[in-house]
């Protein structure tokens, strides 16, 4: 391994350990100290990669983001071009279900990301919205194809219906995270979702 990759994989163990811990403990409570002890490297060592505790929240942000859009919308839309509606909706159910894998996987990182990380500060909060427009740029992009291929009502605006199908499955991740206490199971989720999405999209 050479130093390019040795100095990427302590950045990274830096990041997982402080993520774990802002999961276990919550940010607030969570200091350098704490980060270095669980990474099991030195007070140095944390700073040659980041200025403080709050640098490498930026870093967790960032990182655990990408890990939900892989887990989330890689195995499903990765290669899939949807030709019709019924295409269209069965590829959104498959991301829905995904939610629930999710969050089923690894509950504390859908908990913090979406929920404490956000009301953390107002950068924070921006960051986590860049971070989402990402995926709003994704679902607008299919949105358009969609429309071009004539399955989709070609009077919506794609980046409002980018933004609202975005909305859509955060509530489902939501849901996942409340386990059915709000009376609503995986299945009926992902059934009155898709319906749903599909009578907005129909042409």
């Amino acid at each position: 391994m050479n130093a390019a990759d040795r100095s990427a994989k302590r950045r990274a163990e830096l990041v997982f350990a402080a993520y774990e811990l802002f999961v276990d403990k919550g940010y607030r409570t969570v200091v350098v100290a704490d980060i270095v002890a669980r990474a099991g490297v030195s007070h140095g060592t944390f700073y040659n990669y980041f200025t403080n505790k709050r640098d490498v929240l930026d870093a967790v942000i960032d990182h655990y983001f990408a890990l939900i859009r892989e887990r989330v919308f890689g195995r499903a839309v990765t290669g899939q071009r949807p030709q019709t509606l019924d295409e269209f909706c069965a590829l959104f159910g498959r991301v829905v279900d995904h939610c629930y894998e999710l969050v089923a996987d690894e509950p504390g990182l859908v908990s913090f990301i979406l929920l404490e990380a956000t009301s953390i500060d107002d950068q924070v909060a921006e960051r986590s919205i860049r971070n989402l427009t990402v995926y709003g740029d994704e679902a607008t992009s299919r949105l358009k194809k969609g429309m071009a291929l004539g399955y989709l009502d070609p009077e919506l605006d794609p980046r409002l219906t980018g933004e609202i199908l975005l909305s859509i499955l955060l509530s489902a991740l939501l849901s996942a995270l409340r386990a059915g206490a709000d009376g609503l199971d995986q299945k009926r989720v992902r059934n009155d979702l898709v319906a749903f999405v599909r009578a907005v999209l129909e042409p």
